[in-house]
Formats: structure tokens, sequence, C-alpha cells
């Protein structure tokens, strides 16, 4: 993990992690698990079924109190994406009503990510692990399901924790650990604390902004983020 980096791409947990990317890099390139609130199962299973079960018509609700909506074949939430036509609740209605231009947007998302992939780019990928959830495995599961979907792809995994995981030192090649702790108030986190997470990450060039992902008119792309936390989960 000594090369340096053409793209720096985040794989959630929530909104935190999209922040700081963009901030410390510089880039705000939509990419797709920007601003989605998911857990790591949802990550893998997305990127192992090549994005298709995301989205599907019938399968998206809103939940917790109808402040996001959830997509039950990828269990993934939607804080940003959808918005209700009166009040602060989503209906089923608003969200059958944007379905087609949300779709629209993450298509072009799940698009951009296999371009990426299969180009000769070299990619880090951040997961940040917000409630010390994980073990080494699973971040070796993630790698070998990425591997296996774009076999000539050169990419490494950079897994954030709170505190220092148990089993580091088991993760393998292609995979490092940082820890972040938590800002508590600030959904954005600490920014001296990422500073140093990516203290020793290189990239091949500066990355400057660029434009955002176009989308279907009444579509955010970068949203004002909010707060989640673990009573949002499914």
């Amino acid at each position: 993990m000594d090369d340096a980096y053409d793209r720096c791409v985040g794989l959630g947990y929530h909104c935190e992690s999209t922040h700081q990317i963009r901030r410390i890099t510089g880039d705000d390139r939509a990419h797709f698990f920007d601003w989605l609130d998911l857990e790591f199962e949802s990550v893998v299973e997305t990127i192992a079924g090549d994005f298709s079960d995301v989205l599907r018509p019938g399968m998206v609700e809103p939940f917790s109190d109808g402040l996001c909506a959830l997509d039950r074949g990828s269990d993934i939430r939607f804080f940003h994406d959808f918005h209700p036509a009166t009040g602060r609740a989503l209906s089923r209605s608003d969200i059958d009503r944007q379905l087609d231009g949300v779709r629209a947007k993450f298509r072009a998302l799940a698009d951009r990510w296999r371009t990426l992939a299969r180009s000769s780019a070299y990619v880090l990928y951040v997961h940040h692990d917000a409630f010390d959830e994980l073990t080494a495995a699973d971040l070796r599961r993630l790698r070998l399901v990425i591997a296996t979907a774009y076999p000539r792809h050169r990419f490494d995994l950079l897994w954030l924790r709170r505190t220092p995981p148990p089993d580091g030192g088991a993760l393998g090649p292609g995979i490092r650990w940082g820890t972040v702790a938590a800002a508590p108030g600030r959904w954005e986190g600490d920014d001296a604390e990422w500073d140093a997470a990516f203290r020793a990450v290189r990239f091949a060039t500066a990355t400057s902004p660029t434009p955002s992902l176009s989308v279907p008119a009444g579509v955010s792309a970068t949203p004002a983020p909010s707060v989640t936390d673990r009573s949002t989960s499914v």
C-alpha cells in the first residue's frame, strides 16, 4: 500500500465517511455508497450482486417514522434521495412518485463504479466501521468480493474504527486499519482524527472538485446530511 492512489471511494457506514473523504481529497465526484446509511453486509451483497437488488419497484417503503426510505431488497436506508410532498414524513406515494428518478441516479452511479473498477486506476476503498462491529475476516471477505467481480482491479481497503481492532494483524495483503474517534454531536466526525488516519495515504495527483453527477430534476446528488445512529437500523 505504498503506491499513490488515483481515487478514494467510500463504502459507508454513513454520512461521516463521505464528508471526510471529500474534505480530505478535495474530490466531490459522486460514488454509489455516498450519503447512504447501510450495514456492512449491504455493501458486500450489493457489490456481489452487481447492484441488481437496489431500489427494485415495490421494495422501497417509508421507515423510521417516515424520516427515510428503506429498500427491503438491499437493506439500504435512503435519508436524502426521497422528499416528502408535505411535512417531514415520507409517504409511500412520495416514494413511488420519485422512484424512477432515484433509480436513474443510482444506475448511473453503478455504471460509474464499474467503469472505475475496470479501469487502470489504483483505488483506495474506505469503510468506516462506526460501531467497531467487524472483524478482520469481514474485511478479507469484502476484498475477495471486489477482486472476484473485477479481477484486474488494483485496489486496497482502509478499515477505520473507533478503536484498534483486536485482530488487526490478520488482515492480509491489501488491507490496512486506522482509527477515527467519535465526535459526539457532530455528524461530520472529527477532522483531526480523519486527517491522522489519512496521513500515510498518498494520491497520484492533487485531486480537485469535479462536476456533480447529472441527475433528474428534484433528485439531490449531494444532500445536506443528517445524523444517523443505530435507532435507524433494520
